[in-house]
């Protein structure tokens, strides 16, 4: 039985662009290079549930050799504080 929140999140990932991504990325200080782009949105789709409700290190270790340096740290501390506030 799929929970409604699974259900929810699913239909949003679906639905997001990369220039979702890319607005979203902006307005947090990111700016992402256009593989960088293609890099988030391809681990985003393919990744969040593991993102939302697991353990995402060997993901976030595949991203760091994906990213340049500084766009990898800024998305690991994003990443920090929004899973603290989602509690």
């Amino acid at each position: 039985m799929i929970k409604i929140n699974d259900y929810l999140l699913q239909v949003y990932i679906d639905k997001i662009e990369k220039e979702d991504i890319n607005n979203f990325a902006k307005k947090q200080g990111i700016i992402l290079e256009e593989n960088e782009l293609d890099t988030v949105y391809t681990y985003l789709k393919q990744h969040w549930r593991t993102f939302y409700y697991g353990n995402p290190k060997e993901i976030l270790n595949e991203l760091k050799t994906k990213l340049s340096e500084t766009t990898y740290n800024k998305i690991e501390q994003l990443y920090k504080q929004l899973k603290e506030n989602i509690g």
